[in-house]
């Protein structure tokens, strides 16, 4: 009877404390589900994102928030709460993640590190590893036109660091596991993959089948976001034009600059007009390109809401001269001087997530009658481009070009016509090889005259004859693409148009004498 009294009163006691514990604890692992029943889902603290551009970013570094309840998102109750940060991975990395999807709904966790893409085939699916070998630099990190600064030489992982934690040959990757590669040779923009054979190859090399993977598989319900500066010393710049030059300074000209510099390219260049007149061009242009990168959750298979997109802080400086003799057509003539191509590569949930910025930089220059043009100005401002998904609404596209200012600083016209001039970018962006969307972003100046005008800005009193106009402006436009379906989201058919974003000041304008110059903000 003692016995069976003492276990009457231990018994609750001891359950009541077994409960205690465990809601103490919580889950034991970031990416585990919780049931979060009877829990208010806006006061769920999550850590601070890295500069966050979502809906749900923390807004205070470091310290944890209550992540606000997306529109259309799913119950608290039925998705998990890990949040992480996107931060940009250490430079020269080769190692691909492989793993299989967590069971819970969390990402991938990589079970074999020591393994590097050798060959990769997107179209046949076919693909081969082999055990990772030590690498100092990115594929992309050696610019075709060579800048002045010394390339980034963070030291990689090497093989060996992991080898002895993993398994090898085929026994490390089975049918049903995810392959997540940072850039390799085999694969200059990276590769998300899903293993569907394996095959056990020659020496240390395993041969694959693959079908393309998606983002919502390999990081399942992780929520994170982030902006991450793309380092100009991993900028491949391809030369289209003879004279170029590339290289990396500190900030100049109002454009922001971290610790790794800002990327100038300067070119000198004749634009070809048709019956093989040219008129003189050259043009230097500084970029600080930065990425963006959101997800949040996975329900059946496709994100709650998710976001990509990129900022490219620019300041030009352009100039032409020459005559133009007839109208140079419906569209104006354009030079493409210079191709930037980066892959940067983030890290997510512990996964490398490749983002691939391609820039086209070209002069461009039209008129609608005979005239001769001296004409030097120069442009700054930060363009956004974005594309964001939420769920049941789709994707959405969202630019903004809002701070650019252009503005004369030599300008001499004579004859009758008008003429335009512009240093502009056409820019892609897009995940492990997909170009997700398409920009063109194209600052100018316009000049119409009947007559002759010479003026410096500032400088001394402007001189003219009859009558004239000067604008400033910026036009950016573009489309999304179907390539967006790497998200796991529905895919987009066809081309979804950007809202074309258009804006144009007045810098001087009137007959006989010329008013003060008017800024352009």
């Amino acid at each position: 009877m003692f016995k069976s009294a003492i276990g009457r009163a231990v018994r609750p006691a001891l359950l009541t404390l077994v409960l205690t514990g465990v809601a103490a604890c919580g889950p034991t692992s970031s990416g585990t589900p919780q049931a979060a029943a009877g829990t208010d889902p806006a006061a769920t603290p999550v850590a601070a994102a890295a500069t966050g551009t979502g809906p749900a970013a923390a807004q205070s570094s470091g310290t944890p928030h209550a992540r606000a309840t997306t529109p259309g998102s799913a119950p608290t109750s039925a998705r998990p709460t890990a949040s992480v940060t996107v931060t940009a991975a250490p430079a020269g990395v080769q190692q691909a993640a492989i793993g299989t999807p967590g069971k819970d709904g969390g990402a991938v966790t990589a079970t074999a590190k020591n393994l590097q893409l050798t060959a990769y085939d997107p179209a046949g699916g076919t693909a081969v590893l082999s055990a990772a070998q030590a690498s100092t630099a990115s594929p992309t990190a050696t610019p075709t036109a060579t800048p002045s600064a010394t390339p980034s030489t963070t030291p990689s992982v090497t093989a060996s660091a992991t080898a002895s934690a993993t398994p090898s040959g085929a026994q490390a990757v089975q049918p049903g596991a995810l392959i997540a590669s940072p850039p390799t040779a085999a694969a200059p923009q990276g590769a998300l993959v899903a293993v569907t054979s394996v095959q056990q190859g020659a020496g240390d090399t395993i041969k694959l089948a693959t079908r393309p993977a998606t983002i919502a598989e390999l990081l399942g319900g992780t929520e994170a976001d982030g902006k991450v500066a793309v380092d100009p010393h991993n900028i491949k710049v391809t030369p289209l034009v003879k004279d170029l030059k590339a290289s990396i300074g500190k900030d100049n000209g109002g454009v922001k600059a971290d610790a790794s510099g800002t990327l100038e390219v300067d070119v000198n260049a004749p634009i070809p007009l048709p019956e093989g007149a040219s008129v003189a061009a050259s043009g230097s242009l500084q970029l600080h390109p930065a990425v963006h990168f959101a997800y949040h959750g996975a329900s059946a298979g496709s994100p709650r809401t998710a976001s990509i997109g990129f900022d490219l802080g620019a300041h030009a400086q352009w100039k032409v001269s020459g005559d133009l003799a007839r109208n140079t057509g419906a569209a104006p003539i354009r030079l493409p001087f210079a191709k930037l191509q980066a892959s940067p590569v983030l890290t997510v949930a512990g996964l490398p997530v490749v983002v691939n910025l391609g820039l086209t930089c070209y002069l461009e220059i039209g008129a609608d009658g005979q005239i001769h043009v001296e004409a030097e100005q120069e442009a700054t401002g930060t363009w956004a481009v974005r594309a964001d998904y939420t769920g049941g609404k789709g994707w959405a596209p969202i630019t903004d070009a809002s701070d650019t200012k252009v503005s004369p600083v030599h300008l001499r016209l004579s004859g009758k016509a008008s003429v335009r001039a512009s240093l502009g970018a056409e820019a892609s962006i897009g995940l492990y090889d997909t170009v997700g969307v398409e920009t063109t972003v194209a600052p100018y100046l316009s000049a119409k005259a009947e007559g002759s005008l010479t003026a410096d800005v500032p400088g001394g009193a402007p001189q003219a004859q009859g009558s004239w106009s000067v604008v400033g402006g910026i036009d950016l436009n573009g489309a999304l693409t179907a390539h967006l379906k790497i998200f796991g989201t529905p895919i987009i058919e066809g081309k979804l148009p950007l809202p074309a974003f258009h804006r144009e000041w007045p810098l001087l304008t009137g007959s006989g004498a010329i008013p003060a110059p008017r800024p352009s903000s």
